[in-house]
C-alpha cells in the first residue's frame, strides 16, 4: 500500500544507494517525522544513513502510483557475475509458468562458483519437466537469472522446512547439491 501521512518510503540501489524509478526491486528506506530517532544500544549512526533514512533491509519497488510492494529481504540477494539477483523475484517467475505450483530458489556454491538453484512443486508431479521448466525460463527472465541447478518434486512435504513452518535454507542448498 501507500505510505501514511507522515510518513516517506524511497527505494534505493543497494550497492550505491542511488534512487531507483517506479518498478524497480531495490532496499525500502523510511523516512519522515514519525520514523523512530534511533534503537537502543545502537548508534544513530549505525541505524540512520547520513542523510537521515532508515534502513531496515527490507527490499521491494514503488509502482507508478506510489503503492509499496515487499519483495524479500536484502540479505537474500545475491551476486551472480557481479549482478544482483533476488530468489524471490526468480521465484515469481517461476511460478508464473503453467503448471508449476510453487518455487523455491535460494543461491548455492558449485566448485567455489555461486548460482542459483530452484526447488519446484508442479501441479501434476514430474509435469513439466526440468527441461521444459529451463525453456520456459529462459523466457522469463535474463540468462544469469536461471537456475542452474533444479529440482521438481512431486509434494510440499519433499522441501525442508523448520519447525515454524520456514523454507531452510541450508537444507535445501544440501538437497539441490545432491
Amino acid at each position: 500500500g501507500r505510505p501514511f501521512d507522515g510518513m516517506q518510503i524511497r527505494i534505493v540501489d543497494p550497492d550505491r544507494g542511488a534512487l531507483l524509478p517506479a518498478g524497480q526491486i531495490g532496499v525500502i528506506q523510511v523516512g519522515g517525522r514519525n520514523i523512530l530517532r534511533g534503537i537502543c544500544g545502537r548508534e544513530r549512526e549505525e541505524v540512520f544513513t547520513p542523510d537521515g533514512w532508515y534502513d531496515g533491509g527490507d527490499l521491494g519497488w514503488l509502482d507508478a502510483d506510489g503503492f509499496l510492494f515487499f519483495s524479500g529481504r536484502r540479505d537474500d540477494m545475491v551476486k551472480i557475475k557481479g549482478a544482483t539477483v533476488y530468489p524471490s523475484e526468480v521465484a515469481a517467475a517461476l511460478e508464473s509458468i503453467p503448471g508449476v505450483k510453487r518455487a523455491f530458489v535460494t543461491d548455492i556454491t558449485v566448485d567455489g562458483v555461486v548460482a542459483i538453484g530452484a526447488a519446484v512443486l508442479t501441479e501434476t508431479p514430474g509435469t513439466p519437466d526440468v527441461a521444459q521448466l529451463q525453456r520456459a525460463a529462459g523466457q522469463r527472465m535474463s540468462a544469469f537469472k536461471l537456475p542452474s541447478l533444479w529440482l521438481v518434486v512431486a509434494t510440499l512435504q519433499d522441501i525442508p522446512h523448520t519447525p515454524t513452518g520456514k523454507i531452510a535454507k541450508a537444507a535445501l542448498q544440501a538437497l539441490l547439491l545432491c
